[in-house]
């Protein structure tokens, strides 16, 4: 009968660290470890009671660029959204800069803490068949900022989202970052 349990329990031990080993190395890919995050395939991310829209991998690029404005105002692209600053909303030239990095729909403005005399207006590019593989519903769409600079919590702004233009607009009275968001 002893012999009986020891068995048993080397067989457990032996299926429990096969188990472990299959974990591990199943959690792997070419890459490194598998974000947990990644694993639920949820479009979205909920950060501080707010879901924000994630990025598809492959869907766009992550780039910057930077453009030099006066009161006369200007426009500036990155990554299928623009910032359109009006004439009179700048009190002195300005360098603005703009930037898309992260596994969010998101946009971070500069220099940081920049408010508009009149709002500027955030315009960003999302079609209707991108929102149906996401399992959005257009017309939850809407735009969110981070109040803060750690970007850890985020306020919903709103926003216009137009099926024709497939896109979203958005007027902003300030800088940060903004993001993608389902009401």
């Amino acid at each position: 009968m002893t012999s009986i349990k020891k068995t048993h329990r080397g067989q457990l031990v032996a299926i429990l660290v096969a188990a472990v080993a299959f974990s591990l190395t199943a959690c792997e890919s070419g890459n490194g470890p598998v974000a947990f995050e990644d694993i639920d395939n949820s479009p979205t991310v909920t950060i501080n009671g707010v879901q924000l829209l994630k990025a598809p991998a492959g869907l766009r690029l992550a780039s910057s660029a930077s453009a030099q404005m006066d009161q006369s105002g200007g426009t500036i692209n990155v990554d299928g959204a623009w910032l359109t600053v009006p004439s009179g909303a700048l009190s002195s030239n300005t360098t603005i800069t703009m930037a898309n990095g992260s596994d969010l729909w998101a946009y971070d403005f500069g220099p940081e803490g920049l408010t508009f005399n009149s709002s500027a207006t955030l315009t960003v590019k999302i079609t209707v068949t991108e929102l149906t593989q996401l399992g959005v519903d257009p017309n939850a769409l809407a735009v969110a900022y981070a109040t803060n600079g750690g970007s850890n919590n985020w306020q919903i702004l709103g926003g216009s989202y137009d099926p024709i233009k497939q896109e979203i607009d958005l007027p902003v009275d300030h800088f940060s970052v903004y993001a993608l968001c389902v009401e």
